[in-house]
Formats: C-alpha cells, structure tokens, sequence
C-alpha cells in the first residue's frame, strides 16, 4: 500500500463505500488502497508550448475532481519551479516531447523536489514518436526516490510543424489537426485509475527505432536549423501590430521575454513556440514567408480538442 506518512486525514466522500468490493469486485487490499489514494494530495505539474499538454492536463485535473480527489495543478515555468513545496502525496507529471526530448524545466523538476517513495505517473504529448524519452524520465525518477506508477501517451498536432510550415486555412493545416489519439478521455480514464493500485513500472526498454533515429533522423534535424535552436533570438515583432498586452512576456515558461520599449527576446529558450501562437494581434512571426502560418493558439486548442472529446465521449 501507499505510505501515508505526512498525508493529513480527509474525510471520505460519500460515494466510496463498501459496495465497491461487490460491483467492481475489489479485493479488500485493492479497495483499502483506493480508500487511502482518493484521500491523497496529488500535485499536477505540466509544461506546456502552444498548449497542448496544457490541455490535458486540464482533462486529467477535471477527470481526477469527478472523482473527489484533491489535485493541485502547477504549469511548469521557472516561476513556479522556485515556489514549489513538498506537499503532496502523489505527483503526476506532464511534458511535451521536443525532439524526443523533454524540456529543460521538466528535467529541473527532479533537481527541486525529491521522491521520498512517493508515487510518479507520466503523461506524454507527442506529435510524431516519442523515442527514449519516457525511459529517461523513468530514470530520473527512480534515482530521486520516486516510484513510476504510471504512463500515458497522446498523440497531439505537431506545434512545430504547424508553426513552421503549413499556411492557416488550408488542406494541410486540417490535415494535420486531424492526427491525434483516439479515445483521449478513455485513455485518461485508465491513466487515473492506476492510482491506488501501486503497481510499481521497473523495467523500460530502449525503443527499437532508436538507433536508426539517431543514425539520420537526428543528423538531418541539426542539418534543418539545429532542432529549431537556430531561431532562438530571432523571434520577429511587428510593432503596428502590437498591443503590449504582455500576454507573450506572462506565458514564456523561461520569463525570456521583456518589454523595454518594445518587446524584446533572449536567449533562454526552449522554442516552444507559445509566444507566436498565443499573440492576440498575430504580432509575433518567425520571417516574412511564415507570416500568414497557422497559429495553434490555447483557446484553438480548446476549441477543437473539446469538441474531439464530446464526439469520442458519445460513441
């Protein structure tokens, strides 16, 4: 079972009661451990560019309420890495796949708060494949005393490509929009009902595609523009446009952003793209021929995602 030292007693909610060994033919351990998880702290820490992974964590915290449990729910920024606390008793956490990588903050995460034996479950937004990068999050846990418990992988429309490359309004940009998971709100089901189960993932092995990902797949993105590195400060801003909302400044996860003047950026960045997607007035472009690209804002992310989730609910 789950330790419970540390974790302040709650009281339970009404729906959680004995019948459970009957309907969902629960063993007294499954169901004592249910009883202790649905009264855990669980904290929910996401990174997100565009908003993607900003989505489903949303999912996820409105799916975990349903259930009565107590979620707390941080976006990742160097911000709030700073103000982090020990006070959790579960923690569940979100990154987008760059270059099947995760971002730099996600990897801090493990620099700022320590396992303690305490359970870890994952979840992935990836627009292609998603190489090693689990298994190095995985690693990463077990060395700071987190227990793995669980894994979740969605498929989302690929930020980068739609920021670099398709034009708003066309073929490709609805084509592209229409690649992602089936079954999302099924997934996450799964995905929150290993809480309270304690099962513990050890082994994670290598994916097999890697070798020839690293062999050219990765030799022709750093030939590209050095896995998008090569934008970083070169962000453009059209001025008559511009409306000063600052809105870009308050959402970049690295604060690499100021307004002196006009806006203005550095070079910590991750180039998630959420200053060029999320930008009110279009203000914000990488170069004159990717003006008019497609720019997969929150609220368009929003828009679209929960009306894919309503569809695939009422199948």
């Amino acid at each position: 079972m789950f330790s419970l030292s540390g974790t302040k007693k709650r009281q339970l909610p009404r729906t959680l009661d004995a019948s459970l060994l009957v309907v969902q033919n629960y063993n007294i351990e499954q169901y004592v451990n249910i009883v202790y998880a649905i009264n855990m702290k669980i904290q929910l820490l996401y990174y997100s560019g565009a908003g993607n992974t900003k989505f489903i964590a949303n999912s996820i915290e409105e799916a975990l309420s349903r259930k009565n449990y107590d979620v707390n729910t941080i976006k990742i920024s160097e911000k709030s890495i700073n103000s982090l606390n020990n006070d959790f008793d579960i923690l569940i956490l979100g990154s987008p796949v760059y270059f099947r990588e995760t971002p730099e903050l996600v990897n801090k995460i493990f620099d700022k708060i320590s396992g303690e034996n305490r359970p870890i479950m994952v979840f992935l937004t990836k627009g292609l494949y998603s190489g090693n990068t689990y298994k190095n999050i995985h690693k990463k846990s077990i060395e700071n005393n987190f227990i793995p418990i669980g894994l979740m992988e969605i498929f989302m429309p690929g930020t980068d490509l739609l920021t670099l490359a398709i034009k708003e309004k066309s073929f490709l940009e609805n084509f592209a929009i229409s690649i992602h998971s089936k079954n999302i709100n099924k997934k996450i089901d799964n995905f929150i009902g290993k809480i309270g189960k304690n099962k513990p993932i050890k082994n994670v092995l290598t994916k097999w595609y890697t070798f020839f990902d690293e062999l050219i797949v990765k030799k022709a993105e750093i030939k590209a523009d050095n896995s998008h590195k090569d934008w970083i400060g070169k962000f453009t801003v059209n001025v008559d446009n511009c409306i000063y909302c600052k809105k870009c400044i308050n959402g970049c996860p690295h604060g690499n952003i100021e307004l002196n003047e006009k806006i203005a950026f550095g070079i910590n960045c991750d180039v998630c793209f959420y200053c060029i997607n999320n930008c009110p007035k279009y203000a914000i472009y990488l170069s004159e021929t990717r003006r008019n690209n497609v720019r997969y804002s929150e609220e368009k992310i929003n828009k679209i995602f929960s009306g894919i989730l309503e569809k695939q609910t009422s199948v």
